[in-house]
C-alpha cells in the first residue's frame, strides 16, 4: 500500500523529486570525473614511480666525484644512489627538436620505463634509448640510427629501444609556447658513448677551455673530465627526502649548489598542481550540488508531509506506527538520491573519467592509465544520500509527532501579523502585485532563500563560464601585447658565445633575455625549506620583454637592485628594500642582492634584473631568447640558432594549449543552466502549490491568468535579481582563485570585463523567464471548484 503511495506521489511531484534526482546524479558524475581522474592518476603514478625506482632527491653541483658518492651511499637511510649528467642537444634530422640527454655510467635510480626493444644498457657505447612518445610521433623505430647535436659537437647512434622517463610525466620544449611531444626528446645513453674528445676539440675553438686547463685537470685525475658529474640522485629507505638534507650535505661537504625533492621538479610538479585542482573542484562541485539538492529536499517535503497532513492522522488512527509513517516518508529521499548517485557513479566512471583522461593525455605521459573504481566513491555516495535522507528527515519529524486526532482536522491557518516589508514608509504606494509578493516572501523564506542561493550559484557559475571565454584572449594580451612584445623571439644555444650573440642583437635591433633555474633565500646559509626554486629573468631593458607591476601594467626594474615576483615575496614575507640571496642551480656561488619592486607574473616566479647588474656580480652571462621586430637573416648558417617563431605562431600555439578552457566553458553554462532551471522550476512550483488556494481565490475575483502568472513571475525575477546582486561581487575573487589553484607558479589576477557580468545576468535571467513561462499552463487549468472545496 505504501509502495504504491510512493509512486502515486512521485507522480505528482515529479519535478520536485526529478530535481533532486539530478542534481544528485551531477554531484556524483562531476565528483567521479574531476576526483576520478585525480584518483585513477595516482594509482598510475605510484606503479610508474615504483617500476623506475623514482628518487626522493635531487642534488646539483658543479662536478661530484666518486668519493662523494660512495659517501653518500654509506649512509644508513639510503637504499640507492647514482651520479649522472643531463645536457639537452638538438635532433637535426627532426626539425632541430630539443633533446634532453641523461649521461649515465650505472643505472639503479630513475630508470627509463621499458616500452620496446632492449632495456637500457649504460655500458653500451653505440645505442641511445629515446622517449616512446617522441618516437611515435617521429616515425622512428628500433635499429633506427638517431643523430644528436650538442654544444658544437654531432654524433650519431643507434636507438636501441623505446623508453618513457618518470621525471618528465610533463614536457615541453624550451621554444614552445604548449605541449608539442614531437619537439621534445628524452634520452638515455651511456656516459662513455659520449663523444669527449670531439667535445673537448670544440670547447677549445670556442674559447672555453685552454690547456692550461687541461693540464690542471689531468694533474688531479688520469683523465680530463670534459663532462663532469653534476647530478647526484638519491632514493631513501622511509622517503625522508629533504628531511636528510643535513646528513647528505655533511657527506658532501657541503659540495654542491642545490637540492630538491619531488616538489621541486617540473616534469612532476606541473602535474601534481593540476591534480590537486582537480581535487579541489570535485569536492566544491558536490558541496555545491548536494547543498541546493538539500535544500528542495527540505522545500518539498515540509510542503508534502503538511499537505498529506489528513492521510497521515489517518494512517496514524489505523494503527501505523509513526515510525513506519516517517520512514515512508523519508524513503522518498532515500530512493530519489541513491538512484541519483547510481546514475552519478555510471556516467563519471565510464564516461566523464576516461573523457577528461584522454583530454590530458596529450599533456602528461604516465603509462598505463586507466579509469580505476576507488572505495572514495562509495564513501561520498554514502554521504550524498544521508544527507539528503536526512534533510527529509529534519523537514518530516514536526508534522509527525501531531497526534491523529488533531492531525484528522484540517491545520490551522497560520496567524496573521504585519511582515516587515509592511513597515516600509512607502509600502502603500506599491501596487498590488507588490504588496502580494512581498507578504508571501515573507512567510516562505526557506522557498525564498532557496531561489536566492540557487540563482546566486548559477550567476557564479556562469561568469566563471563567461569569464573563462575571455581569459584565453586576456592571456594572450597579457603574454603577447604586454611582456613578450617583440615579433620574432630567437631562442638560443647555451654554448653560443657571447660575442656572436650580440652581433645578432645589434643586427636585428634587438634584446636579449637570460632564463635560468635559481635557488633564492632570505637567509644566508639556508636550509631547503628556507630556499624557493624559481626562476631568474635578465633583462636589457629596451621594452621588447617586459615586466608588469602589480596591476598588469609594463613596468621598468630599478637599476643596482632586483626584482621579486609577488607570490614569491608573499610566501618568504620579503618586502621592497629587504635583502635576498641567490645562485644559478648549476653553480655553487651565492650572490647578495636588494629587492627594488615587486612584479607580477602570471605563470613564471623568481626574480628579474638588468643585465648590467647581473654581470657586476661576476656570474656568467648565458642569454637564452633574442627578442626583435625583425627577423634574423641566414639562420640555418648560425649553428647558435635553434629556433625561431613569430608572434602569430606563438599566439596561436597559446591558444590551442587553452583548448582545456574551452572544454570549462561549456562545463560551466551547462551546469550553472541547470542548476538555475532546477532551482527556479523547484521554487515556483512550490509557490504555485503553496498559493493553489489563494491563486483559486483571485480567479474568482475576475484575476485573469495571464495576470497570476506575471503575479507569479514577477517574484521570480525579483529573487533571481538579489541572486545575480549577490554572485556578481564574488566573480573575480573566486574565478581568480580558481585559476590560480593549479599551482604555486601561477599567478593572475585577472578582471572580468563588464560584458561578461551583463552577458552573464542576461543568461541568467533569460533562464528565469524561462521557467516562468512553465507555469503558464498550469494557472490556465487551474479547477477553481476543486481547489476551494477543501476551504469549506
Amino acid at each position: 500500500m505504501l509502495f504504491r503511495k510512493m509512486l502515486r506521489d512521485f507522480r505528482k511531484n515529479f519535478g520536485a523529486f526529478f530535481s533532486v534526482f539530478l542534481l544528485s546524479a551531477l554531484a556524483m558524475t562531476l565528483f567521479c570525473t574531476f576526483e576520478g581522474h585525480v584518483l585513477s592518476q595516482n594509482v598510475a603514478r605510484e606503479a610508474y614511480h615504483k617500476e623506475c625506482n623514482l628518487s626522493d632527491v635531487w642534488v646539483y653541483g658543479e662536478g661530484f666525484s666518486e668519493e662523494q658518492l660512495e659517501k653518500v651511499r654509506d649512509l644508513d637511510f639510503v637504499q640507492s644512489v647514482q651520479l649522472r649528467t643531463t645536457i639537452t642537444g638538438t635532433a637535426p634530422d627532426c626539425d632541430g627538436a630539443q633533446v634532453d640527454i641523461f649521461l649515465e655510467n650505472e643505472n639503479t635510480v630513475n630508470t627509463p620505463y621499458y616500452i620496446s626493444g632492449e632495456k637500457f644498457d649504460p655500458s653500451d657505447k653505440d645505442g641511445v634509448w629515446i622517449a616512446n612518445a617522441f618516437a611515435e610521433r617521429r616515425n622512428l623505430h628500433v635499429g633506427d640510427r638517431f643523430t644528436i647535436e650538442y654544444d658544437g659537437v654531432t654524433f650519431t647512434k643507434t636507438i636501441k629501444g623505446l623508453t618513457e622517463s618518470a621525471e618528465y610525466e610533463y614536457r615541453q620544449a624550451d621554444g614552445d609556447a604548449d605541449t608539442y611531444l614531437e619537439n621534445i626528446a628524452i634520452v638515455y645513453m651511456s656516459m662513455d658513448g659520449f663523444p669527449a674528445e670531439e667535445y673537448v676539440q670544440h670547447l677549445f675553438t670556442q674559447g672555453k677551455i685552454s690547456i692550461v686547463d687541461v693540464i690542471a685537470g689531468l694533474a688531479s685525475s688520469d683523465q680530463y673530465d670534459s663532462m663532469p658529474y653534476t647530478q647526484m640522485i638519491i632514493r631513501t629507505k622511509d622517503n625522508g627526502a629533504l628531511e636528510h638534507e643535513d646528513e647528505i650535505a655533511e657527506a658532501l661537504d657541503h659540495d654542491y649548489s642545490a637540492m630538491i625533492d619531488r616538489k621541486s621538479v617540473p616534469g612532476l610538479a606541473r602535474l601534481d598542481s593540476e591534480l590537486d585542482q582537480h581535487q579541489s573542484f570535485s569536492y566544491v562541485f558536490v558541496v555545491i550540488f548536494v547543498g541546493i539538492a538539500v535544500l528542495v529536499i527540505a522545500t518539498t517535503m515540509n510542503r508534502m508531509v503538511a499537505k498529506q497532513r489528513t492521510q497521515i492522522g489517518t494512517l496514524n488512527a489505523l494503527g501505523m506506527k509513526k515510525w513506519k509513517a516517517l520512514l515512508h516518508y523519508v524513503s522518498f529521499s532515500l530512493v530519489v538520491s541513491v538512484l541519483g548517485v547510481s546514475v552519478g557513479l555510471l556516467l563519471g566512471i565510464l564516461w566523464g573519467c576516461p573523457t577528461i583522461m584522454s583530454v590530458f593525455g596529450a599533456w602528461y605521459i604516465v603509462p598505463d592509465l586507466h579509469s580505476v573504481f576507488h572505495p572514495m566513491y562509495l564513501v561520498i555516495s554514502l554521504v550524498v544520500v544521508l544527507v539528503c535522507v536526512l534533510s527529509a528527515y529534519l523537514s518530516c519529524r514536526k508534522i509527525l509527532r501531531i497526534r491523529p486526532a488533531e492531525a484528522l482536522r484540517p491545520a490551522p491557518p497560520r496567524q496573521g501579523k504585519r511582515c516587515l516589508f509592511e513597515k516600509l514608509p512607502f509600502w502603500k504606494k506599491l501596487s498590488f502585485n507588490s504588496q502580494y509578493n512581498l507578504r508571501d516572501i515573507s512567510r516562505a523564506k526557506l522557498r525564498a532563500f532557496m531561489c536566492v542561493v540557487g540563482t546566486a550559484v548559477g550567476m557564479l557559475m556562469m561568469m566563471y563560464g563567461t569569464g573563462c571565454g575571455s581569459l584565453v584572449s586576456t592571456m594572450v594580451d597579457l603574454n603577447f601585447e604586454r611582456t613578450a612584445v617583440a615579433e620574432y623571439q630567437t631562442k638560443l644555444s647555451s654554448d653560443a658565445k657571447l660575442s656572436d650573440v650580440d652581433a645578432l642583437a645589434d643586427s636585428v635591433d634587438g634584446e636579449l633575455v637570460m632564463q635560468d633555474a635559481v635557488e633564492i633565500s632570505k637567509v644566508k646559509n639556508a636550509s631547503s625549506k628556507e630556499k624557493k626554486k624559481e626562476t631568474i629573468t635578465v633583462l636589457e631593458g629596451e621594452h621588447l620583454y617586459n615586466i608588469l607591476d602589480l596591476n598588469n601594467k609594463v613596468t621598468d626594474l630599478v637599476p643596482g637592485t632586483v626584482g621579486l615576483s609577488r607570490k614569491l615575496a608573499e610566501g618568504m614575507d620579503i618586502k621592497v628594500g629587504d635583502t635576498i640571496y641567490w645562485h644559478l642551480y648549476s653553480k655553487n656561488t651565492w650572490y647578495k642582492a636588494k629587492v627594488g619592486m615587486i612584479y607580477r607574473c602570471s605563470d613564471t616566479q623568481g626574480i628579474a634584473m638588468l643585465r648590467e647588474d647581473y654581470e657586476e656580480t661576476g656570474a656568467e652571462y648565458t642569454p637564452t631568447l633574442l627578442m626583435s621586430n625583425q627577423k634574423p637573416e641566414n639562420t640555418k648558417d648560425k649553428d647558435y640558432i635553434i629556433s625561431v617563431s613569430s608572434k602569430p605562431d606563438m599566439e596561436k600555439a597559446y591558444e590551442n594549449s587553452m583548448s582545456m578552457v574551452n572544454l570549462m566553458v561549456y562545463m560551466m553554462i551547462g551546469f550553472s543552466s541547470i542548476m538555475i532551471i532546477v532551482v527556479l522550476y523547484n521554487s515556483g512550483s512550490l509557490s504555485f502549490n503553496e498559493r493553489i488556494k489563494e491563486l483559486a481565490t483571485l480567479k474568482v475575483m475576475g484575476f485573469r491568468s495571464g495576470r497570476i502568472r506575471q503575479i507569479l513571475s514577477v517574484q521570480n525575477l525579483w529573487l533571481s535579481l538579489v541572486g545575480i546582486v549577490i554572485g556578481i561581487p564574488l566573480g573575480n575573487v573566486s574565478l581568480n582563485a580558481m585559476m590560480n589553484s593549479n599551482g604555486e607558479n601561477f599567478d593572475y589576477m585577472l578582471k572580468l570585463p563588464m560584458i561578461d557580468y551583463v552577458l552573464s545576468g542576461i543568461l541568467v535571467m533569460a533562464v528565469s523567464m524561462l521557467v516562468s513561462f512553465m507555469f503558464s499552463k498550469r494557472i490556465h487549468k487551474l479547477d477553481m471548484v476543486e481547489v476551494l472545496k477543501g476551504c469549506e
